[in-house]
Order: structure tokens, then sequence, then C-alpha cells
């Protein structure tokens, strides 16, 4: 009994549509119509599926870090030291190289002079109070820290001098020089590079 419903449904269905004057092709183009719409909507549920399905996604691979150096390259291209700011009481600015070139090769054991052309951008004047001091990097024979040669006004432009040795070996070596106010604090870093041949 229960597998004669459905079929006698279908033909109840058959028999009222052929009553209504349906033709053959009237009865396709309805079929037609059902088949597109049930696979449109097939495919925007497997669309729904795949959105919803996380995919693979490329991982960098893990590469080495480079250790933290006590290097304050910042601060030599924009004249503050680390943690300083362009603006305030001491605030200095790399001008150029007066002697000795960034690789500029000086044979082992050499005394040299590097000198700094610097401007005063901060809104202290710089007394032979302040000084020029050893960073980090190579030294180079160079001192711990020296007062200023002459005082240098704010928006002016001064030197500032260091006496080195090129070390006696050969290879690339970097210092780094400072200076350093009243108090002692350090601002406007520069360096000096040489080669050893």
């Amino acid at each position: 009994m229960t597998k004669l419903l459905p079929i006698g449904l279908a033909l109840a269905a058959a028999l009222f549509l052929s009553a209504c004057g349906l033709s053959e092709a009237d009865v396709q183009a309805t079929v037609s119509v059902a088949e597109a719409n049930a696979i449109a909507t097939v495919y925007a549920q497997f669309t729904q599926v795949a959105l919803l399905t996380p995919s693979a996604t490329n991982t960098l691979a893990a590469t080495s870090t480079p250790a933290i150096t006590n290097t304050p390259l910042a601060a030599a291209t924009t004249g503050t030291g680390p943690g300083g700011g362009t603006t305030g009481c001491d605030v200095m600015t790399f001008v150029a190289d007066v002697t000795v070139s960034d690789g500029e090769e000086i044979a082992a054991g050499t005394p040299f002079t590097k000198t700094w052309q610097v401007k005063n951008d901060g809104t202290c004047d710089w007394s032979t109070a302040y000084m020029v001091v050893y960073s980090s990097g190579e030294q180079m024979g160079g001192p711990t820290s020296q007062p200023l040669a002459a005082a240098i006004a704010v928006g002016a432009t001064g030197e500032i001098s260091v006496q080195l040795v090129s070390p006696s070996t050969t290879g690339e070596y970097t210092g780094w020089y400072a200076i350093a106010n009243a108090t002692g604090a350090p601002f406007g870093f520069v360096s000096v590079v040489i080669n050893v041949p």
C-alpha cells in the first residue's frame, strides 16, 4: 500500500497536468528550468562549503634574527642618539666627513685625525663643557672622552675631532663617537669607518 501511494500521486499529477492542457513541450521546459535551478542551488551550496573550509596557507620558513648590537645606526643619519628625538635642547645633525672618508684605506698602526662637521639643531648652546665621547665599536686608540675644542651655538655648524690610530691587523673597522652634554648624557652619534690593507 505504501509503495502504491507515490505512484498514485504521480499518476494523479500527470492527469491533472494533462487536464490543464499542458503540452509535452511545456512540461519539458518546466523540467529544464527546474533542473537548472537545482544545479545552481547545488553549486551555491558547494561554494558556501568551500568558503567555510580553511585552506592550506604558505608559512614562511624560520630565519635567524640578527643579534642586537650597541651600534646606533639610525643615529648616524638622523643626528640623534638611541631614544633621542629631533627636537629639544641637545640635537645634533651630521653634515660631512671633513677628514677620513668612510672606507678610506689607512696603513696598519698609523696615527690619524678624524674630523666631522656637525650642526647644533637643538635649543641649547654647546659649551666646552660638552664632550666628545667614545660610544661603541672599534675605539682605535681614541680617547674615552675629551672636551669640545670650541663652543657651538644654536643653529651653528662646527667641527669635532678625535686622534686615532689604525689597528695593527687587516680588515674593516668602525668606531662610534658621540657628543655628551655637560651632565654626561650622549647624543648625536657619528662614525669612523676605515680599511686596513
